[in-house]
């Protein structure tokens, strides 16, 4: 059934509930949360600390929404614990017309991009006083179901976050679990181990970076918290003035000497090989014979390795802390035999694949509401509805008329059986859902589509097709045994099915056998951040013309920055408008070909 569009103002009606303050009196407050996170207690308060002489108390069910930060999803339902709590003139407070709409679907339409969007579109100002215009708001249409179809669509949701409630208790749990076997392991392990000092176990190696004005040095950063080591942009010689630099080699045990003692230390694996840090950075090397970096670095991180690494970072702050070469290398450390400690170390690689399965799960669960409420409102209600060319979080892309454009969810399925096919014959390791999203996006662009067919939401990861994964694509190739779930060296993933002789007739026929090759061809090298970052800049630029923008590097650098998911891209991927301008010249360097291919 088609639904019809209503202005919010037939189903929202402004709250005239005032209540009078009165010194000596308590009074709950409501904070709104960002981001469709709903309302909570603000605290409690005496009437004589409000300035207000009267302000509106809501009542459970109420819809409440911040005049400053609704662009940003602040907004939500007024939950039983908090029922006359009061807001104040910059949170209106909405009475809901229960005969014509369901308040549970109300809270589900809102954590919708399209309902920020109309949020935006109703909010007015200069760049620091944006605020919600309530007659503008409520003029504004959204589209309604009959009333029975909006509860059967509220309870499905209700009852998908419940399950997924208690999907991720289970994880904890999986969590908990992993972490305590660790340490019952590793308790047995050092009981009655020799501790030695880390300089003789494994002494400080410093690898001096001699400094060529043409050369380029990748750098390495630590995280916090155990997090481990990261990549930041490179540094070229032209512009290193004062920086001392070194090498860090695969097996190093890399510490951050200003972060240690809040756990920015970690052990450097093969794709760090050949990265420098600063002088700040100090690298540790086990002798072969006496330790495993892999099994120091879980003592250090331990509460007791990190009171011994805190003991060896004198100085007057937490910020000021600086751990010293000599106190770290007089650090004692378990050194039990190396049989044992190899054999924990392949326990822990095993955990490490567990919480990969498990990290990846979470982030499947966490992206299956947001898919489901794209799929119930924004698609179904674009039937009926006039099609928003462009929103704050989503850029609608027509696909153009062409047969190579891939216009179906079977079509889809197609293009993602050729992609894991190619890039399976060339390195027999499974796919995994990060590169094959980005791997159709650059697909669709090399057959000659400037704009996608569906919406792609820009999330962390980059551009991000919800539907592809649980109605599209990668849903029909699995249905179709296609392709399958499979896990390799580089976590889980998809590797070709049983039945992907079938899918090579259709590969034939729509002839998507040179896009899934020219994929493989120019990204199978890249790494992950260089796939987010040519799609990022890709999408950025067509959003940036579709809005009529002459797509600069200072254009994409303030697009990305000015949208709150993608603003953290920026440091992530060391985003400035020379590393935006390289990236955009690669893009030109690829897609010309795909022209050609139209």
């Amino acid at each position: 059934m088609t639904w019809k569009s209503v202005p919010l103002g037939d189903v929202l009606v402004q709250s005239s509930n005032h209540k009078q303050i009165e010194p000596g009196q308590s009074y709950k407050q409501i904070t709104v949360r960002l981001w469709g996170k709903g309302l909570i207690l603000r605290g409690v308060c005496d009437g004589a600390e409000i300035s207000a002489t009267r302000q509106i108390a809501a009542q459970t069910g109420d819809f409440v929404i911040s005049k400053i930060d609704a662009r940003h999803g602040a907004f939500g339902l007024v939950p039983a614990e908090l029922n006359d709590a009061l807001v104040s003139n910059d949170f209106p407070c909405f009475k809901i017309d229960e005969e014509a709409l369901a308040p549970s679907y109300l809270k589900w339409y809102t954590k919708t991009e399209a309902f920020v969007a109309l949020c935006k579109q109703s909010s007015a100002g200069s760049t620091n006083r944006v605020r919600l215009k309530e007659g503008r708001f409520l003029e504004l249409e959204i589209p309604l179901p009959p009333l029975d179809e909006q509860r059967v669509i509220a309870q499905r949701l209700n009852d998908v976050e419940a399950q997924l409630q208690e999907r991720a208790k289970e994880l904890e749990a999986i969590e908990c679990d992993i972490e305590a076997m660790l340490q019952n392991a590793f308790r047995k392990i050092v009981e009655g181990a020799d501790y030695r000092p880390l300089g003789e176990v494994a002494p400080l190696v410093r690898r001096p970076v001699e400094i060529e004005l043409d050369g380029e040095y990748p750098e390495l950063g630590a995280r916090s918290f155990g997090r481990g080591l990261f990549h930041k942009p490179v540094l070229f010689g032209s512009e290193i003035t004062w920086q001392k630099l070194f090498w860090v080699h695969a097996g190093d045990l890399v510490f951050s000497n200003i972060k240690a003692w809040e756990g920015a230390f970690g052990v450097a694996t093969a794709k760090d090989h050949l990265r420098v840090g600063s002088h700040r950075y100090l690298t540790c090397v086990p002798h072969r014979d006496a330790a495993t970096a892999n099994f120091l670095w879980f003592y250090l991180q331990s509460r007791i390795g990190l009171r011994k690494i805190n003991q060896a970072s004198p100085g007057s702050a937490d910020r000021n802390r600086t751990l010293g070469q000599k106190p770290l290398m007089a650090i004692t450390v378990p050194v039990p035999s190396l049989d044992a400690q190899l054999g924990f170390d392949k326990l822990c690689e095993l955990a490490a694949e567990i919480r990969s399965i498990r990290t990846e799960t979470a982030k499947e669960a966490d992206a299956l509401l947001p898919a489901m409420l794209h799929q119930i409102f924004e698609k179904q209600s674009s039937a009926s509805a006039a099609p928003v060319q462009q929103t704050d979080n989503v850029v609608s892309l027509q696909a153009r008329s062409s047969s190579s454009a891939v216009d179906t969810p079977f079509k889809e399925a197609v293009l993602v059986a050729a992609i894991i096919k190619a890039l399976h014959e060339e390195g027999g390791q499974p796919l995994g859902n990060f590169r094959l999203q980005k791997a159709v996006y650059f697909a669709r662009r090399f057959l000659g589509e400037t704009a996608l067919e569906g919406e792609y939401l820009r999330k962390a990861a980059g551009p991000y097709n919800p539907t592809m994964r649980y109605s599209g694509g990668m849903k029909v190739a699995l249905d179709k045994n296609w392709i399958t779930p499979a896990s390799g060296k580089y976590g889980p993933g998809h590797s070709p099915g049983a039945a992907i002789g079938e899918a090579q007739s259709w590969i034939d026929k729509y002839d998507l056998a040179q896009a899934a090759a020219w994929v493989c061809d120019k990204f199978k090298f890249k790494q992950n951040d260089i796939w987010e970052l040519l799609a990022t800049i890709d999408y950025a630029m067509l959003a940036l013309s579709h809005q009529g923008t002459n797509p600069t590097s200072q254009a994409v650098l303030s697009y990305i920055d000015q949208d709150p998911e993608w603003h953290p891209k920026i440091a992530k991927l060391g985003l400035t408008e020379p590393a935006i301008q390289n990236a955009m010249v690669e893009m030109e360097s690829l897609f010309p070909a795909a022209k050609g291919a139209r």
